[in-house]
């Protein structure tokens, strides 16, 4: 992954050409500026995949205010060219739509890594992490808590034990997040803050209690529902602390753009972070990107109906009043139904392989999600939930398909978050009733206590991407960063191949996907999903311009040479992308990439070095 410091966007409000250093221009000379219909910019000589099915490829495009206003043939872009149009070869380099995140946590995990950095998943063994946590207290002496993202449970010999952290950090809070996001490492001094400032919010955690001793172990088995405005205001946190949040924030939205992603949905926004988003957006944070984010609602919420219609009620409203076309809010809310299989809170219709005892614990009975689904359903709100176990995943679909039959059809494409193990019995009623399956290749990879958990035979049908697509089931593609990275090929091409952690092609082969389904999965499918089918995710005309240059064909990424040329580890894939528009602007640009903007008075080329 990428450094987030890395500064490589240059923002312009002049509608500008990409040249990619290569000799001669040879396409001026055979295009007449005497078109009819003259765009700002018109590239050619391009291998363009539309992700539209009517018209997948072409080779010319055409942007004018921000919108595509021509997809074709070299023969037809003449008449988009007119004595200003500025004229780009593209090279035959591949150019796709803007990549959809379907589901990340940029602002709130974004934000929030300049107290809880991702920086644990380059951690090899404990004594790593404990060295990493321990630097991050020695170079931060003024930082109110120390944090961390990305252990795992293989690590921890002993497990997540609060002894551990309290040797390296005794006098704050120290709060490590997992790979996975789920479960949660805490010191003594961590569990003491949470207990005493929301003893309420600290048991949604799921603390785990020592069996013989009663106390605290420092382990959290819940802990995505974590938020640290829980247990700190935003005036002890600091001034220092919220510039930092929103420095953090442009860090992984600039990494995002160096990857070709283009818009990103959060998919768990606390109420308590808005006023931070709004003042991100009015200082600029979000011009270069499209950001959808959906609202986080625990369990706890159902305690009190009308409280839950009227915060519902509120969250639409801020929507109606806040959105356009850089962030969008009120539209959708993210749930849980169960955990992950590293630490064994799948929800699963059969026991754990190498537990018989234990099925996984969901967050909602059936009878309570039924009602919050109803509620939200009936304001006409999409409902996210995520699950990665069968159970799980039907009783998700269980409640979505009820609500429909007590509020009415319409088109509401509430989504299985990961839909990690969906059983073929119930995918009939996901295409029935327009679920989407909201899944995260990046995922695949996993580790041993995937297949500890799971057994080789379960593997065989998990991530089912080609049978969902086939049952009729809506699939769109996401990274789930910081969960995994952000850059889409590496989804790609785990997509293409279903490759281990130990390197074997050996879990479910049968239900990879190519690489140009995969793109259509993470651009027409994750708008679709987005309700922004009409404005981004293909390269047609009327939509916004939104587009990556590659300096490689992504296509190709599955071929035989490509697996013996490239390792499928992090760092590995990521200098694919050359350009970056949103609405026709560069918003990421390669080192060493010229640019030839517009000539206005005293203006200059500039490049990147």
């Amino acid at each position: 992954m990428k450094n987030n410091c890395r500064n490589f966007f240059l923002f312009s409000i002049s509608i500008g050409i990409i040249i990619l250093l290569l000799s001669g221009c040879s396409v001026n000379q055979t295009l007449q500026r005497t078109g009819s219909r003259p765009a700002d910019l018109v590239i050619v000589n391009a291998k363009i995949f539309t992700s539209n099915a009517r018209q997948p490829y072409a080779d010319s495009i055409a942007v004018k205010g921000g919108r595509i206003t021509y997809v074709g043939s070299f023969e037809g872009a003449g008449d988009f060219v007119g004595p200003d149009t500025h004229i780009m070869d593209g090279k035959e380099r591949l150019i796709t739509p803007g990549f959809v995140d379907n589901h990340c946590h940029v602002l709130w995990i974004g934000g929030m890594s300049y107290l809880q950095p991702p920086d644990l998943f380059e951690c090899v063994t404990m004594n790593d992490i404990l060295a990493k946590v321990r630097e991050r207290a020695r170079k931060n002496p003024g930082l109110p808590v120390i944090g961390g993202i990305g252990w795992r449970m293989n690590q921890l010999p002993e497990g997540p034990r609060k002894e551990i952290l309290d040797s390296v950090v005794s006098d704050r809070p120290v709060m490590l997040m997992s790979y996975s996001g789920q479960a949660g490492w805490l010191n003594s001094r961590a569990i003491k803050l949470m207990r005493e400032r929301n003893p309420a919010a600290f048991e949604r955690l799921a603390p785990v209690r020592d069996k013989k001793t009663g106390e605290y172990t420092g382990e959290c088995r819940r802990y995505h529902v974590v938020n640290i405005l829980d247990y700190l205001s935003w005036e002890e946190l600091g001034a220092k602390v919220q510039e930092g949040i929103m420095k953090a924030t442009t860090d992984i939205l600039d990494e995002a753009l160096s990857y070709g992603v283009t818009t990103m949905h959060d998919v768990q926004i606390y109420p308590e972070f808005i006023p931070l988003i709004l003042k991100f957006r009015d200082r600029g944070g979000l011009d270069k990107v499209r950001v959808r984010g959906a609202f986080f609602v625990g369990r706890e919420r159902l305690e009190n109906p009308v409280r839950l219609k009227k915060d519902l009620s509120q969250w639409k409203a801020i929507g109606q009043n806040e959105n356009g076309p850089h962030l969008r809010l009120g539209q959708s809310l993210k749930f849980y139904i169960d955990g992950t299989l590293d630490n064994r809170t799948s929800f699963l219709l059969s026991p754990y392989s190498d537990d018989p005892t234990r099925y996984g614990t969901p967050d909602w009975s059936q009878e309570e999600f039924n009602r919050v689904i109803e509620i939200a359903d009936k304001l006409k709100l999409q409902c996210l939930t995520h699950n990665t176990g069968d159970a799980g995943a039907r009783r998700v679909i269980n409640a979505y398909e009820r609500a429909m039959k007590v509020n009415g059809m319409r088109d509401a494409r509430h989504t299985l978050e990961h839909c990690e193990m969906p059983v073929p019995e119930d995918w009939p009623r996901m295409a029935r009733y327009g679920m989407i399956a909201s899944m995260q290749p990046q995922h695949f990879y996993g580790d041993e206590m995937c297949e500890k958990a799971l057994g080789f035979e379960r593997l065989q049908g998990w991530m089912p991407w080609k049978s969902l697509e086939s049952a009729g089931v809506r699939v769109s593609f996401g990274t789930d960063w910081a969960a995994g990275p952000i850059n889409p090929a590496y989804g790609l091409i785990l997509a293409a191949l279903r490759v281990n952690f130990r390197g074997d092609r050996n879990w479910g082969t049968d239900e990879a996907v190519d690489i140009e389904t995969g793109i259509r999965h993470w651009t027409a499918d994750s708008a679709y999903n987005l309700f922004m089918e009409n404005e981004i995710g293909t390269l047609e005309v009327g939509k916004y311009a939104d587009l990556v240059i590659f300096n490689k064909d992504l296509r190709e990424m599955s071929t035989p040479w490509f697996i013996l040329t490239h390792k499928i580890e992090l760092g590995a894939l990521d200098d694919f992308v050359d350009v970056t528009m949103l609405a026709g602007q560069p918003v990421y640009v390669k080192k060493g990439v010229l640019l030839d903007f517009p000539r206005k008075k005293d203006d200059r080329e500039h490049t990147y070095q």
